[in-house]
């Protein structure tokens, strides 16, 4: 909003910038190019600044979308569940493990009940009053009792941890079968959430529980983030995994340098001359940190507006109202 504030001021000040009420910049169409040619007051009052197109190697890259999960399993033992952000499995998973916690207090009860008729059975064989009988039908009953606790805490341990006492975050991918003999099973996954202008951050491959989906042919990858990461359990992510090819090139832009119309497209701003700028489409195949991978687009070397595109933006569409 505060964009859009800034491009209506903005054109706003370029059309009174000239007394005589002339335009301070002219437009024309040669084909499908778009040119914009500023006055150079008017370039001066843009701001604008240029960067010219790049070429370099990169990682050759898959996206996935993701979900935010938090392992309850812990350091050495995947196999317990991870926990997503929905209340439906945040209560069915506290309710199972509310009945094995229930369990293991049984089989303590019995046990500590055992016990005491082991000792009572052994007092009276020593006074006589009892028999051997007594005594091993007691002891049997105590190991019956431990064997309940074993398996009790066995089951407790596949539920994981306690619910809210685990700061750790995951990253759980589904990737279609077919494809993940492409990708890079040891190689740290890029992730970001799906907000515009969210940050990315690093996340290495963690052994997760082995889930799968067999109606979408799908296997689950997991990636431990970063302690401090501000994602929640449930949160939606772009995952971007390498693969097991080399490296590629390809055209190399800042971010900040794209414009989107309302239909999708894809545009920047190339410096074509002096005052002069010519609005072109482009093609984005992924983000790579600030930096935006382009499939297509201007040639390198050639300077695009960063500082000030989305101004020309503005300018091009109001000059004139």
């Amino acid at each position: 909003m505060k964009r859009l504030l800034l491009i209506s001021l903005l054109a706003t000040r370029l059309h009174a910038a000239d007394s005589g009420g002339s335009a301070p910049a002219t437009i024309t169409k040669e084909g499908d190019l778009v040119i914009l040619t500023l006055k150079p007051e008017a370039e001066q009052a843009l701001r604008l600044k240029t960067i010219a197109v790049e070429n370099r190697t990169v990682p050759a890259m898959r996206l996935f979308s993701g979900e935010i999960v938090t392992p309850l399993a812990a350091v050495g033992k995947p196999v317990a569940p991870v926990l997503g952000g929905t209340l439906d499995e945040v209560l069915r998973l506290a309710d199972l493990q509310a009945a094995a916690d229930g369990r293991i207090l049984q089989a303590q009860v019995q046990m500590d009940a055992a016990r005491i008729a082991v000792e009572r059975a052994q007092k009276m064989l020593s006074a006589e009053a009892g028999s051997v009988r007594g005594v091993d039908e007691a002891k049997a009953t105590l190991a019956l009792a431990e064997a309940a606790m074993t398996t009790a805490k066995a089951q407790r341990d596949l539920l994981g941890g306690t619910l809210g006492q685990n700061p750790r975050r995951w990253a759980r991918v589904a990737i279609y079968s077919g494809e993940s003999p492409l990708l890079d099973p040891q190689a740290a996954a890029v992730i970001r959430s799906l907000g515009a202008s969210s940050t990315s951050q690093n996340a290495k491959p963690v052994a997760g529980p082995p889930t799968a989906n067999a109606l979408t042919n799908t296997i689950d990858w997991y990636y431990e983030l970063p302690a401090d990461t501000a994602l929640r359990a449930g949160e939606r992510i772009a995952v971007e995994i390498p693969t097991l090819e080399s490296k590629l090139e390809a055209l190399i832009i800042p971010f900040n340098a794209v414009l989107h119309d309302i239909h999708g497209g894809q545009w920047v701003y190339a410096k074509t001359a002096e005052h002069t700028y010519t609005r072109k489409r482009i093609q984005v195949a992924r983000l790579a940190g600030a930096d935006a991978v382009l499939t297509t687009g201007p040639a390198v070397g050639t300077p695009i507006v960063t500082d000030g595109s989305a101004e020309l933006f503005g300018t091009e569409f109001m000059t004139g109202k």
